[in-house]
């Protein structure tokens, strides 16, 4: 796995630790949830992006 690949996912892990304490835990600020569902959304697409290229360079 690339370094870019772990990375990403590794930020995709920790906003969903952020969402579930959020939602279970304690209800965190607005603005922070507003910030984390934008980094998901990010760190989300980035996850795909490579997967599907490194999907791509193995055919």
């Amino acid at each position: 796995m690339k370094k870019v690949e772990i990375m990403s996912i590794a930020v995709f892990i920790v906003t969903l630790l952020i969402m579930g304490i959020n939602m279970f835990i304690r209800p965190l600020s607005d603005w922070l949830v507003r910030v984390d569902g934008i980094v998901m959304l990010i760190s989300a697409a980035v996850v795909v992006y490579m997967a599907v290229q490194s999907h791509n360079e193995k055919i």
